[in-house]
């Protein structure tokens, strides 16, 4: 019997493969269930999953101020649409600026308490939607040292967008 090597992102102990295949079914339920703000929880899905496969996903500054901006808005500022598309404006800056990458004090060993596998089972709207915010608060928690750095890109965001306010 061949051991399976733990998922190297997350720690998920049937492997980086069955994580991804996870990942993807229930990606397929959110967009297909379509509920209102169905979107808003599939931007959120990925940008947890990105966080924690931050080896793969979150490899470039560009990437983590996507993803790791992504869940401080959606968690900290209800997933305004108009940020989202902010936030890619400030990512492109970072992508070019000489900061320092990873920022310090560094990607975070631990990833979360909540995983993925948390959601195979669910599959009515109000029980995803609560699923993927928990995953998405324990991922945002364990991030908690570059939350300040997250917050800052939020707040570039948000004065780039026309009439709102930060």
């Amino acid at each position: 019997m061949a051991v399976r090597e733990p998922c190297p992102g997350c720690g998920l102990p049937s492997g980086r493969q069955v994580c991804q295949e996870i990942f993807n079914d229930v990606s397929l339920r959110v967009r297909a269930l379509a509920w209102t703000d169905s979107l808003k929880t599939w931007r959120l899905m990925h940008d947890v999953y990105a966080l924690q496969h931050p080896d793969e996903l979150c490899s470039t500054p560009r990437q983590l101020v996507l993803h790791l901006g992504g869940v401080g808005l959606a968690i900290e500022h209800e997933g305004d649409e108009r940020a989202y598309r902010a936030l890619q404006q400030v990512a492109e800056r970072a992508a070019g600026s000489n900061d320092p990458f990873p920022p310090p004090p560094g990607l975070p060993v631990g990833r979360g308490s909540v995983r993925v596998d948390s959601l195979e089972s669910l599959s009515d709207p109000p029980s995803l939607a609560a699923g993927i915010d928990r995953w998405a608060r324990a991922t945002w928690l364990a991030w908690a040292p570059l939350q300040p750095l997250a917050r800052e890109w939020i707040q570039q965001a948000l004065a780039l967008v026309p009439g709102r306010r930060s």
